[in-house]
């Protein structure tokens, strides 16, 4: 019975190490971050010729590094550049990346990254997309958020060191574990009576 008691703790005590740990091991492969969700998707506006579409951002980090757009790409007919210029409010340009249509899946999520931004924090900056060889009929659509007309975005930025990474890292990760409270407290309080269980049943067995 003891022996059985043993494997159940370690079992237990390696998951619970597991769970809280895989944050931390997975950030190794990380080279950047969100800084926020991406807001609740809404209506689109296509970008073709001489339309385009604009937005603005708040970098609350050093080194900005990236816009995250979601698009609608229908039957994947569009296979021309789309161009994002980044702005300060002064007009001035800061960084310019381009990407082809052949990347942009249908509905999918699409990271324009470019070289980091080192003095970016508490900067506003302007963002512009355009795709000038694009034709009406095969034109990307931009999704915009649900609750206004301008574009879904999440900004990007790589964080300035390990320590930085893992902090920020795991920080978010606690944010939205109690997002949902009552899963949180239900799931730390499987843990907690786990190891009370345990420890009652190896008390009884000695």
């Amino acid at each position: 019975m003891d022996i059985k008691m043993n494997k159940i703790n370690i079992a237990l005590t390696l998951f619970v190490l597991a769970f809280f740990s895989l944050p931390g091991l997975l950030s190794f492969g990380i080279r950047y971050l969100p800084v926020e969700v991406q807001l609740p998707l809404g209506a689109t506006e296509r970008i073709y010729g001489n339309k385009f579409i604009e937005g603005k951002l708040l970098s609350p980090y050093n080194n900005f590094n990236g816009v995250g757009l979601s698009f609608k790409n229908p039957n994947l007919q569009n296979k021309e550049e789309i161009i994002l210029k980044i702005t300060k409010e002064n007009g001035e340009l800061t960084r310019t990346t381009v990407l082809s249509g052949r990347t942009v899946p249908d509905g999918g999520f699409v990271r324009f990254m470019f070289e980091p931004i080192a003095d970016s924090k508490g900067v506003k900056y302007d963002f512009t997309l355009t795709s000038p060889s694009s034709r009406e009929k095969d034109a990307l659509e931009v999704y915009l958020s649900k609750d206004s007309n301008t574009p879904a975005s999440v900004i990007y930025y790589k964080p300035l060191s390990k320590v930085v990474l893992l902090r920020n890292i795991y920080s978010g990760w606690i944010n939205r574990f109690w997002e949902d409270k009552a899963f949180a407290i239900f799931y730390l309080g499987i843990i907690f009576l786990g190891f009370g269980y345990l420890g009652v049943g190896r008390g009884k067995t000695i």
